[in-house]
C-alpha cells in the first residue's frame, strides 16, 4: 500500500479508455489500496486507477466525505470500491459544479444526472448495484468519465450558458 503521484492533465494516459478488470488478485488488491491510501491523501471524494497511472476499471469512493463527515478515522466500510462500473438507469439532470485532482486549480459547471442506478463488482468480485443521488450519483459519474478517457474540461458548460447564481 502506498500513496501514489496523480497523473495530470495533458498526460495522454488520461485520454486513454481503461479495461475490464479479469483478475482480482494479490496485484489487483494492491492497485485497490494504493487508490485508496492516494485518495486519502488527497481528501478527495474519489479516485480512478487511470489517475495514478493504471488502466484498469476500477475506482474509490470515500463515502464519509461524499455524506460531509470529515471528522473520526476512517473505516473500511466508509469506502466504496466499484470495479467495471456500468450505469444502467438514469435521471434529473442538473448542474454541477466540480473540480478534479488531475486538473488541479480548475473548477467548472458541468451536466450530471443527480441519480443513477449503478451496477458493478467490489474489490472481491462480488456483484452488487447502488441507486445513488445527489453527490454520490455525481461523483459516480465523474469516475466512470475517467474510466472512458474522459475529463471535466471535456463537458465543462460554456459560461454564457451557466445561470449567474
Amino acid at each position: 500500500m502506498a500513496v501514489k503521484p496523480i497523473i495530470s492533465h495533458p498526460d495522454s494516459l488520461l485520454r486513454q479508455r481503461s479495461t475490464k478488470v479479469e483478475e482480482f488478485d494479490l496485484e489487483f488488491q494492491t492497485l485497490v489500496d494504493d487508490l485508496i491510501d492516494t485518495m486519502l491523501e488527497h481528501k478527495s471524494m474519489g479516485l480512478s486507477a487511470p489517475q495514478i497511472g493504471e488502466l484498469k476499471r476500477v475506482f474509490v469512493i470515500n463515502l464519509k466525505r461524499i455524506s460531509g463527515d470529515k471528522t473520526g478515522e476512517i473505516k473500511s466500510e466508509d469506502i466504496l470500491c466499484v470495479v467495471n462500473p456500468a450505469i444502467v438507469y438514469q435521471k434529473y439532470l442538473i448542474d454541477s459544479e466540480e473540480g478534479c485532482l488531475s486538473i488541479q486549480e480548475q473548477r467548472g459547471i458541468v451536466k450530471r444526472f443527480n441519480q443513477v442506478m449503478l451496477s458493478a463488482f467490489d474489490r472481491e468480485n462480488r456483484a452488487f448495484s447502488l441507486m445513488a443521488d445527489g453527490m454520490l450519483s455525481i461523483v459516480i459519474q465523474h469516475e466512470i468519465d475517467h474510466l472512458n478517457g474522459i475529463l471535466l474540461i471535456d463537458k465543462l458548460l460554456p459560461l454564457s450558458a451557466v445561470e449567474v447564481r
